[in-house]
Order: structure tokens, then C-alpha cells, then sequence
């Protein structure tokens, strides 16, 4: 499920979101107008597919709180709670990495801010769109980063489990 957003993404797809075939940019003098009823917007392939994209972001907010209740929960030891060991610290970083690349993305731009006409009377949801609007000028960093750093996670848990290697603890 995780993977469905990246694949569906338009970073792995080698575009920048909202930049379909077929869309030009405001105000471009070479667009041209189209019939009404022939602009299909995104209800037909392959731009269905970022309609695919918003509904695994809901999703991905979904399996950021597992990893993050996981990382959480990597803070209880046999002997209670508050110690951590190098386990703990990359199940943070890894949750950090996902909620970064979860929220950086341009769906949750858009929940953030779309179909508002104005913000004058949303000063809110502006705020929110401008602090996800800054995140996703990275969006790609945020993807490649959370993508290299799940595979190291994972290998490092399953070196643990299988006891190949220990986890040293911190305190």
C-alpha cells in the first residue's frame, strides 16, 4: 500500500504535480480553447491515475501513524519506559521521513487549500497551504529520502529480530 503512493506520484512519474499532457500554463497566447465538454480534466487515463494518487495519500496518512505509534513504542523496554537504543532512533527518523513525505505531498496541498475561491475567510487553511506548499518544493528529497531510509529500517529491525546483530542502548 505504501508503494502505491509512490508509484502513482508524479515525482516517480518524472512530472511535477498538476502538469498533465494536456494542460498548458495561465495564460499561455499558443493554448488553445477547447469545446466544451472535450477537456476530460482527470477522469480518463492516464491522468486518472493522480486520482488514484490522492485516495492512497489518505492511506499513507494511515501507515504514517502506525510508524509512528511503532516508534513510540520502541521507547518500552522490559525495564519500562524511556530508554532508547539506535533501533529507536531510526524508527524516528523513519516515521519523521514519512510524515515529511506524506505531508509535502500536492494531495495534501490540496486538502489543505483546495476549492476555497479566496483565502481572506480561511486564514487557517492558508496557513496550513503555505506551510505545505514550502514542504513541497522538496517533495522528491522527502521521497527519496523516506524510500532509502524504510529499506535501511526494515534491514536493521530484521537484523535484530533474527540476531545477527544486537541493538546498543543508549540509556
Amino acid at each position: 500500500m505504501p508503494n502505491g503512493v509512490h508509484l502513482t506520484g508524479p515525482v516517480t512519474r518524472g512530472a511535477p504535480p498538476g502538469h498533465g499532457p494536456r494542460r498548458r500554463p495561465a495564460g499561455d497566447p499558443n493554448s488553445i480553447a477547447e469545446p466544451p465538454g472535450a477537456y476530460s480534466v482527470d477522469t480518463r487515463f492516464p491522468l486518472i491515475v493522480q486520482n488514484v494518487h490522492r485516495y492512497f495519500f489518505y492511506f499513507a496518512m494511515v501507515f504514517a501513524g502506525i510508524l509512528t505509534a511503532d516508534a513510540v513504542i520502541s521507547f518500552h523496554w522490559p525495564q519500562g519506559w524511556g530508554h532508547m537504543g539506535f533501533g529507536s532512533l531510526m524508527l524516528v527518523v523513519n516515521a519523521g521521513l514519512i510524515w515529511g513525505y506524506t505531508l509535502s505531498c500536492h494531495s495534501c496541498r490540496h486538502l489543505c487549500g483546495g476549492k476555497l475561491n479566496r483565502f481572506s475567510g480561511a486564514r487557517v487553511r492558508y496557513r496550513l497551504w503555505r506551510t505545505v506548499s514550502r514542504l513541497n518544493a522538496n517533495h522528491a528529497k522527502w521521497a527519496w529520502a523516506s524510500l532509502v531510509w524504510i529499506a535501511l529500517t526494515d534491514a536493521y529491525i530484521r537484523m535484530v529480530a533474527v540476531g545477527w546483530i544486537t541493538d546498543p542502548k543508549f540509556f
